[in-house]
């Protein structure tokens, strides 16, 4: 995969550090092949069903008996066709067509009990694909919630998720619209098949013989599209990142600014040809294949025909049961037919189905609760030769770390673009876990413990904080968002952020829609947000507070008069600050340096500096920097 870049990207490892192992994807997530064959077909209908039953049971029964009900009426037309037309021969016989009447009526009454059960099925089936629909997205949302944080440096996370979120909703009411198609379907043909024996048995082999070929047909067409479709997958991502860039509101300053639309459009439309000419080669091969299959059955439907005359002719059926026959082979066939729509239908959804199972696989096992909790304070942490390496890279970003924050300590975290330093903050955030070393909290591994009630004592803010869409007050209550109601609280932080000034002066206050994109939205400036940002931290209320750059949008005002009441707000907290900016970590009780992923140095400000060694160079240069302008 490529290199991550955030804050620090991925550090080129040291020359001495040994033999390296390469983490792959595979061997974190374990994500199923994309093989498959008949054998895997029950399991996949299985787990097709069971999402369907846990959507709504209520439907599904009530769909699926409303479809055995109209099953039974087409066989019972079939009776009373049979009936029809022996009335109809006797009445013209007996010039009497008084007699036809009640025939007449039981048949335009099953009609309308049919259409009134495929009435009520059709609106069933509606809200039971609706409901299957965000089963199935809640399961994609709970997966891609509580999955590794690492799965997200992974291309392949995103080409199983793209597959999982877009095929998993519309290919989950495909299968119920094929399962029970199927099963109506089968019932009808089981019935039809059973009153055109006792009619003519010879009729019945010739019928199914005919829908074979289209069968096969079927079979080889689906694998094609689920092929075509899997394989598609990373253009269409790529097709879809660049709608967003062209379409939303974040870039559209940037791509009008450098007149990137062309440019970006020619891409566009490169990837969207290159679908379409993959998609004009499936085409022809399953319209191919389609033709040779209804050719086939074409075949053996005249044969069938044939029969039909040869007995009427031969005086081997009547004439009452040759018209139920017709009448029959008809009903037959639309069923047969079904039966071959429903189940290219299901069978084209399980292949799908197969990359929802998949991407559901990769969420994390539940913890048995023989766990120790998390601690609640914090005395000390203590990162000991951590190491750490992203997946499919062979170069370590951190190479044995060793780092301490004490209770009430504020400890920065110093080093050149791609030293590792916000890599190492998502490990004490207890986001990562190092490939070796460990980070203790007093004398407690967190490796031991379970992650989300960890990280319930960690406040992180990282420089590429998130705004999100909502209130003012819910942007910094969800620093906690047990305690999201909680006004006064989240007024005091804002306080400590000094955020309260202009939030208070929007037009709804704390409750006014932050972000231009919904209706009553007020756009803030990039420091105003990570105003915010800061308030949600504070907010948070925990004993551990990582702030990586939290100064980087802010004036040089408001950064200063952060970072001389940064032990004010966090006192009693134990903070590790991460900043490029060497001015603002000059009052750290200890400042660690991190070059290519290694501690080279660490001591107070006034030590580094009489040290002569890469702070002292790294902070002459930023200083002169400054004073040169």
């Amino acid at each position: 995969m490529g290199g991550v870049v955030e804050g620090d990207g991925r550090a080129p490892a040291s020359e001495d550090a040994g033999p390296r192992r390469t983490r792959t994807w595979s061997e974190i997530m374990h994500p199923e092949g994309t093989g498959g064959n008949w054998r895997e077909l029950p399991a996949l209908l299985s787990d097709s069903l069971r999402l369907v039953w846990d959507a709504g049971r209520k439907e599904f029964l009530l769909t699926a008996a409303l479809q055995l009900v109209s099953a039974a009426g087409v066989a019972a037309q079939l009776f009373i066709a049979k009936a029809v037309f022996s009335a109809v021969l006797a009445a013209g016989a007996a010039k009497d067509f008084r007699g036809l009447l009640p025939e007449i009526a039981a048949l335009v009454g099953i009609a309308v009990a049919l259409d009134v059960a495929r009435a009520v099925e059709a609106e069933q089936t509606r809200v039971l694909g609706e409901l299957v629909g965000r089963r199935a997205l809640d399961r994609v949302l709970d997966v891609s919630s509580s999955i590794d944080l690492l799965a997200f440096e992974a291309p392949d996370f995103y080409d199983q998720l793209q597959r999982a979120r877009s095929q998993g909703q519309w290919r989950s009411l495909q299968t119920v619209n094929g399962l029970l198609g199927v099963v109506g379907a089968l019932v009808a043909t089981a019935a039809l098949a059973a009153a055109l024996a006792a009619l003519q048995p010879i009729l019945l082999p010739l019928v199914l013989l005919g829908y074979l070929p289209l069968m096969l047909v079927s079979s080889r067409n689906s694998r094609d599209l689920y092929r075509f479709s899997f394989g598609q997958t990373p253009n269409e991502r790529q097709r879809g990142y660049l709608q967003r860039v062209l379409t939303g509101r974040e870039p559209a300053k940037e791509v009008r600014a450098f007149g990137l639309a062309p440019f970006l459009r020619r891409r566009y439309d490169r990837l969207y040809d290159e679908r379409i000419a993959e998609l004009r080669l499936l085409a022809r091969r399953r319209t191919l294949r389609s033709l040779a299959g209804a050719l086939a059955s074409a075949l053996v439907t005249a044969g069938v025909v044939a029969t039909l005359a040869f007995l009427y002719v031969s005086d081997r059926m009547t004439l009452a049961a040759t018209g139920a026959a017709i009448f029959g082979l008809y009903q037959l066939s639309g069923r047969v037919r079904g039966i071959y729509f429903s189940a290219t239908t299901l069978y084209e959804a399980t292949l799908f189905i197969r990359d929802y199972r998949a991407f559901l696989a990769l969420e994390p096992k539940a913890e048995n609760g023989s766990a120790p909790p998390a601690p609640r304070s914090l005395r000390r942490l203590s990162a000991q030769n951590v190491t750490f390496t992203y997946p499919d890279s062979a170069r370590r970003v951190l190479d044995g770390v060793s780092i301490e924050v004490g209770a009430g300590e504020v400890v920065a975290l110093v080093g050149e673009n791609g030293s590792g330093k916000t890599t190492f903050a998502k490990i004490a955030a207890g986001l990562y876990q190092p490939d070796s070393g460990r980070v203790l909290w007093d004398d407690l591994d967190a490796a031991e413990v379970d992650p989300a009630d960890l990280r319930r004592s960690v406040a992180v803010i990282f420089q590429d904080f998130e705004r999100y869409l909502l209130p003012a007050r819910e942007n910094i209550g969800l620093g906690r968002h047990e305690r999201i109601e909680e006004l006064d609280a989240i007024l005091a932080a804002s306080r400590r952020a000094d955020a309260d000034g202009f939030l208070s002066r929007l037009p709804e206050g704390y409750e006014t829609m932050l972000g231009r994109e919904f209706s009553g939205g007020y756009d803030l400036s990039i420091g105003q947000w990570q105003r915010i940002a800061l308030a949600r931290a504070f907010f948070r209320d925990a004993p551990f507070v990582i702030l990586d750059e939290p100064t980087a949008a802010l004036d040089a005002r408001a950064e200063s008069r952060l970072f001389e009441r940064l032990r004010e707000l966090l006192e009693g907290r134990s903070v590790l600050l991460i900043s490029h900016r060497f001015s603002s970590v000059r009052s750290a009780d200890r400042i660690y340096v991190l070059d290519r992923g290694r501690v080279v140095e660490e001591g107070s400000h006034g030590e580094l500096m009489a040290a002569a060694g890469l702070y002292s160079e790294l902070f002459t240069l930023q200083a002169r920097a400054y004073l040169d302008g």
